[in-house]
């Protein structure tokens, strides 16, 4: 038997809604100071993407996702994330390319605000189409081209 002689070095983080439920055999890995989450098993094969700021707060993204996947990996490199094999729960997953991208970037958008201050470019809002209007607040930074997420905020947020 092992016995513990010192303190644990884990600490729960406190999670509140939205997050996502229980799973295994899902994708991660952190790019741009937040963690990715994707898809896994629960109670089923999960059909779901997550973002995880250092805030402690959860967004739910839209992946585009068509399938359900499982026991794929995905690292990070600049703005994408690479998503590479695994399980789709499909019937005709045979057919499918094992290697998916996504753009963490901002999605080109319309109507929005624009600022320089010191060293970076901000940009609130906007209109994207299909999706309508956005609370998103993105920085641009001229000197190392780092895009980061600042909030997502909406008409009913805490301070509005």
């Amino acid at each position: 038997m092992i016995r513990k002689t010192g303190p644990c070095l884990w600490t729960l983080v406190p999670q509140e809604d939205p997050a996502p439920c229980d799973r295994y055999n899902h994708a991660c890995c952190c790019q741009g100071g937040n963690i990715y989450l994707l898809g896994g098993r629960g109670k089923t094969v999960l059909n779901d993407f997550w973002k995880y700021n250092v805030r402690n707060e959860w967004t739910s993204l839209d992946c585009g996702c068509e399938e359900a996947l499982e026991q794929a990996s995905m690292v990070a490199n600049q703005h994408l994330l690479y998503v590479f094999g695994g399980m789709i729960d499909c019937a005709y997953a045979h057919r499918k390319t094992p290697l998916w991208l996504y753009n963490t970037a901002p999605v080109n958008r319309k109507g929005h605000s624009a600022v320089v201050f010191e060293a970076a470019m901000y940009v609130f809002g906007g209109y994207v189409d299909l999706k309508g209007s956005s609370g998103e607040f993105w920085s641009f930074h001229f000197r190392d081209g780092a895009r980061t997420t600042l909030r997502a905020l909406g008409c009913g947020a805490p301070g509005r």
